[in-house]
C-alpha cells in the first residue's frame, strides 16, 4: 500500500488522519482500478477497512489471507523493532511492558492490535478516539476470521504457505522453499514469566483471537494430511491440522499483523 496506517488513540487525533489512505480506497480499490493495474498481490498493515473497500465482484476472485502472531511475542518483537529504528518512546522506556502498557503512543500502536485491525478500528479515521477493548469489537474481529480464506500463523509460515497452495488448487507435494521466520522473530521473545503475563493480560482480546486462529489453522492443516503435519516450524504446538476454503482464486490480499 502507498501510505502507512496511523493508529488511532484514546485521545483521538487529527481529523485528516490517514486521509490519503481512505482516498486511495475510494479512488482505486473500490473502483477496481487497483486490481486492473495487474496487481496480483497486495500486502498491508492496514485494518479491515481495506477489505471492505474491495468491490463485491472482485471479492469473489480474491484470496484473503491473514497472518496472526502470539500477542506477547509480537509486542516484544515490535518493541525491539522500534528501538532499532530510533523511536524515542521505545528508547526512553525502561522496557516493553512500560512502553506498551503506560505510554499513550505505545498503547495506541500495540494494545489488542490484532483485534482492532480485524474489527476495522486500528487505523485512525476522522480523529475519532480509539477503543482498545470491548465485547462488541472482539466479537466482530472473531467473526471476520471466517472471511479470510487462509488464516496463517507467523510461527508456521512454511505450513501457512503450503495451505495457500492448497487453497489455490496447486500441488502441495513439495513444500514452498526459502520461506523463513524473520531473523529477529525468534530472537526477541518474552523470557520472564511476569513480562509474558503482563503483556498477555493487557492484550486479552488478542490472546483469545490468537487462540481462535490456532484452532482455525489446525482445521486448515488437517486438509493437507501428512503434507501439513510434517512441516511444522514449531513455536505454537499446533500439529497435523484444516478445512479447504476452495480454489480458483486469482488475487491475494494479505493483511499481515
Amino acid at each position: 500500500m502507498p501510505y502507512q496506517c496511523q493508529p488511532s488513540s484514546a485521545n483521538g487525533g487529527s481529523s485528516t488522519c490517514n486521509q490519503k489512505n481512505y482516498d486511495y480506497y475510494d479512488s482505486t480499490i473500490a473502483t477496481g482500478s487497483h486490481f486492473r493495474k495487474g496487481c496480483k498481490l497486495t500486502s498491508s498493515h492496514h485494518d479491515f477497512r481495506i477489505i471492505e473497500a474491495i468491490p463485491e465482484e472482485q471479492r469473489k476472485t480474491t484470496l484473503l489471507i491473514v497472518n496472526l502472531r502470539d500477542p506477547a511475542s509480537r509486542a516484544v518483537s515490535h518493541y525491539h523493532m522500534l528501538k532499532r529504528h530510533g523511536d524515542p518512546g521505545a528508547l526512553n522506556a525502561s522496557g516493553v511492558v512500560e512502553y506498551f502498557t503506560t505510554d499513550p503512543l505505545g498503547v495506541s500502536i500495540s494494545r489488542n492490535r490484532m483485534t482492532r485491525v480485524m474489527a476495522g478500528e486500528f487505523c485512525c479515521k476522522d480523529g475519532a478516539p480509539a477503543r482498545y477493548t470491548g465485547a462488541a469489537m472482539y466479537k466482530l474481529a472473531l467473526e471476520r476470521l471466517d472471511e479470510f480464506c487462509v488464516v496463517g500463523l507467523t510461527s508456521r509460515v512454511q505450513d501457512t504457505m503450503l495451505y495457500v497452495l492448497h487453497a489455490l488448487g496447486l500441488p502441495t507435494d513439495k513444500p514452498p522453499k526459502n520461506l523463513h521466520y524473520h531473523n529477529n522473530a525468534k530472537k526477541y521473545q518474552p523470557t520472564a514469566p511476569e513480562v509474558l503475563k503482563q503483556l498477555s493480560d493487557f492484550n486479552a482480546h488478542d490472546v483469545d483471537l490468537y487462540t481462535a486462529a490456532r484452532t482455525r489453522f489446525a482445521e486448515q492443516m488437517s486438509a493437507l494430511g501428512e503434507a501439513g503435519s510434517g512441516n511444522s516450524e514449531g513455536g505454537d504446538g499446533v500439529k497435523g491440522e484444516g478445512v479447504s476454503e476452495g480454489s480458483g482464486k486469482t488475487e491475494v490480499i494479505d493483511t499481515a499483523r
